[in-house]
């Protein structure tokens, strides 16, 4: 549990704001009796609600207190049931038992149906038209066997398919609706254009929540929401962005950060000769700073890791983290890797088929924020490489420009971002045919790792097999891995009971907080 607390001089400011069922105008007008939260959300104007489309990321976290999922994430990112009550496995058949006290908001009781109606109209959207499609191709087939089972063959006899079922589950006749039927904490009393209204379940299957109604106003830019919480328009916001890094630190004000799946990391181009061996890369994760870029450039909100593995989570290898800067060991593996200043001008190198070949390189990257964040951690990595004889071109281009770069295989280094699912699948980044794979790494023993993953049920050998291939990672380097983004939810409320918060679900726990004096 964690206590939120919001100091102004000498007093404590208590924002309350309450149901009522009399509106004015564009925005609720607001009563003093029940407790509710108003939240800032950064969403483009009429952005669509329907859960299983909706990929707006506040908007998201508002469809998280709505709807539930046949499985759920724990606070370790395990798989667990929420509306499966249990569940069997047999080859690469999956039987899950609902649970038969779960209603929607509408009175009417979940059944297997409404899993597999709402399967299939993400089905019927396609890979454009809804996020969560290309998680369902882990699932073959699903059938309804009884009122409360269901039974989802997998595309492979894996654990992946478990991850499959953690997609929102709709009432069947609403799957279309803007304002669709779900079975959380909250649903659904208003979505105009620039605010909504979610009020208290009063069927939810679990503990009755303490905040009856949140209201969420709508913002263009983060700016413009950040200016709001400090006046006291809105309660509390969650953001990635890297503007709220200082505004999180103020005196009036508490956060809660949180780990993000955007991945940053350097790609190395392992055909040139600069990055051919694996102790030249090993050599640069030594003599890169990172912990120093993460808090002068990133404002600490990001989270290290050198695996693209959430760090915390039930699958993260802690002996993955092998790497320190140490520029000594960096000079002593770019000299066992054949560097050497052998024509004196500063600049190391090495004879390569009878040609002199400098450790010279140009470092690509792009832009995709107002800060210029990326360009700025990729000055500081130069920087820190020319004390070493390496020297290093910074060039700055679109992300249009990177990706296509990227796909040409023409490129020496970049410094990208990748965004990650919380289903663990890293085929894309590591298969020798992996669609970003684009230092074209290619090993037998890590594609045997990939297929492995494909071939288990069992937890045990599953989180082996993850561990085995993140030591794999770390030791090889297909890629530098630097840090995933963080993101935080900051309130100027002073409130108990909130609970571990994380991307996608950056309002979890909201349910349960509760005002203090």
């Amino acid at each position: 549990m964690i206590t939120i607390k919001k100091h102004i001089g000498k007093f404590l400011i208590l924002t309350v704001f309450v149901l009522t069922s009399v509106f004015s105008g564009s925005v609720p007008a607001l009563a003093s009796e029940v407790p509710s939260f108003v939240v800032g959300l950064v969403s483009a104007e009429g952005a669509a609600l329907n859960p299983l489309v909706c990929n707006q990321r506040d908007l998201i976290n508002i469809n998280e207190l709505v709807f539930e999922s046949v499985i759920d994430f724990d606070d370790e990112l395990k798989p667990t049931g929420e509306l499966a009550l249990s569940w069997t496995v047999e080859e690469s058949v999956f039987t899950f038992k609902l649970r038969d006290n779960v209603r929607f908001h509408d009175g009417t009781y979940l059944s297997a149906q409404d899993v597999y109606e709402t399967y299939q109209r993400i089905l019927a959207l396609g890979d454009n038209g809804s996020p969560y499609y290309s998680r369902c191709q882990y699932i073959k087939s699903m059938e309804v066997t009884d009122l409360y089972t269901l039974k989802v063959t997998g595309k492979y006899e894996s654990l992946l398919t478990l991850y499959a079922m953690t997609f929102p589950v709709l009432q069947r006749n609403s799957v279309t609706w803007e304002t669709a039927v779900g079975t959380g904490p909250y649903w659904y009393m208003n979505y105009e254009l620039d605010w909504l209204r979610v009020d208290a379940n009063p069927y939810w299957w679990k503990k009755a929540p303490v905040i009856q109604s949140i209201y969420g106003y709508r913002y263009n830019e983060t700016g413009d929401a950040l200016k709001a919480l400090s006046t006291g328009e809105i309660d509390a916001m969650a953001t990635r962005s890297q503007s709220a890094a200082l505004g999180r630190l103020l005196s009036d004000r508490t956060s809660v950060d949180y780990t993000t799946l955007t991945y940053e990391m350097l790609i190395p181009n392992i055909d040139t000769v600069q990055f051919a061996s694996v102790k030249t890369r090993q050599a640069l994760m030594y003599a890169i700073d990172i912990t120093g870029i993460a808090s002068n450039i990133y404002m600490d909100m990001v989270t290290e890791a050198e695996v693209p593995v959430v760090p915390g989570s039930w699958l993260y290898e802690p002996q993955s983290a092998v790497y320190f800067e140490s520029k000594e060991r960096a000079m002593q593996l770019l000299y066992e890797a054949g560097w050497g200043d052998f024509n004196g001008d500063g600049i190391l190198d090495q004879v390569v088929d009878g040609v002199l070949e400098q450790l010279d390189f140009t470092l690509i990257t792009y832009i995709d924020d107002t800060a210029a964040t990326r360009t700025h951690a990729a000055e500081m990595i130069r920087d820190q490489l020319r004390p070493l004889g390496i020297n290093v071109t910074v060039e700055t281009l679109s992300l249009s420009a990177v990706q296509k770069r990227l796909a040409n295989h023409d490129f020496d280094l970049a410094l990208c971002a990748v965004n990650m699912s919380l289903l663990p699948d890293l085929t894309f980044l590591l298969a020798s045919d992996g669609r970003m794979n684009y230092s074209q790494y290619e090993d037998g023993g890590m594609k045997n790792f990939l297929t492995a993953i494909y071939e288990t049920t069992d937890e045990t050998q599953f989180k082996i097999l993850f561990s085995q291939m993140q030591l794999k990672i770390a030791e090889e380097l297909p890629f530098l891995g630097l840090f995933f983004r963080k993101g935080t939810f900051m309130t100027t409320s002073t409130v108990t009971g909130l609970g571990a918060v994380r991307e996608t679900d950056a309002l979890r726990g909201i349910e349960y907080i509760e005002f203090l004096d």
